[in-house]
């Protein structure tokens, strides 16, 4: 009796590990999926609003240059007004570019693309930020470097979400056979369950075969997130 517990148990087992790989690996293809999607949206906002805008710019510069002292000041109140939209959509739009795919990413790697994208958003959330992030992450492929990204983008903007912190911390830096990347605030307690608070967290690291946990401290919060220098490659 007591073997065929044992058999059913490993069979169990056997199976709940099956069915976790199939899970995890279905999570990955769906996220890979998504960074293709957002990759291709981001190169049509680009390009095609981008141009538009442009387009629009130029128009409405050619037309107060021709008309010129004709337009008396509440028209040319309003050509500047709508230049002013116009400047501000094109800077929207690089925004929502920047987010759906950190161009910065692409071209300079980890460390230019999070520092940047950290002094923007701490900027704009009146939240001090102290980056500490060295060249060689660069060694890392691409896939885990835009994984890394993306778990750092979720924690920021679940401080600023939180609200209450006055100071973030960012550091990535070589640990034992991999590198570790801590994000710490000293807002109030988030939920450490990772499954609510970062729901895509967890399986973007299980994927680069990595691993994310959060702490609640007295005076604030840490994310800590490991990845293997087995991920290192071609960058």
């Amino acid at each position: 009796m007591h073997e065929t517990d044992d058999k059913l148990e490993r069979e169990l087992e056997k199976r709940i590990a099956a069915r976790t790989a199939e899970l995890s690996t279905l999570s990955t293809h769906l996220m890979a999926r998504t960074e293709a999607e957002r990759s291709a949206l981001a190169k049509e906002l680009h390009d095609e609003l981008g141009g538009l805008i442009t387009a629009a710019k130029m128009d409405m510069s050619w037309l107060s240059a021709r008309l010129g002292a004709s337009l008396d000041a509440e028209s040319r109140e309003k050509f500047e007004s709508v230049l002013q939209m116009l400047n501000q959509a094109m800077m929207l739009k690089r925004r929502v570019v920047e987010d759906l795919r950190p161009s910065l990413l692409d071209h300079f790697g980890l460390a230019v693309a999070l520092r940047s994208h950290f002094d923007e958003h701490c900027s704009r959330g009146g939240i001090e930020c102290v980056a500490t992030l060295p060249e060689d992450v660069l060694a890392l492929d691409t896939v885990t470097q835009l994984s890394l990204f993306r778990v750092a983008q979720e924690a920021l903007a679940n401080v600023l979400k939180r609200g209450g912190a006055k100071h973030v911390e960012l550091v990535i830096e070589p640990e034992g056979d991999g590198y570790v990347m801590l994000i710490g605030d000293d807002g109030p307690p988030m939920d450490v369950d990772l499954a609510k608070s970062m729901p895509g967290a967890r399986h973007r690291m299980m994927g680069a075969g990595g691993s994310v946990d959060a702490e609640a401290r007295t005076q604030g919060n840490q994310i800590r997130v490991f990845v293997p220098r087995s991920s290192a490659g071609s960058a």
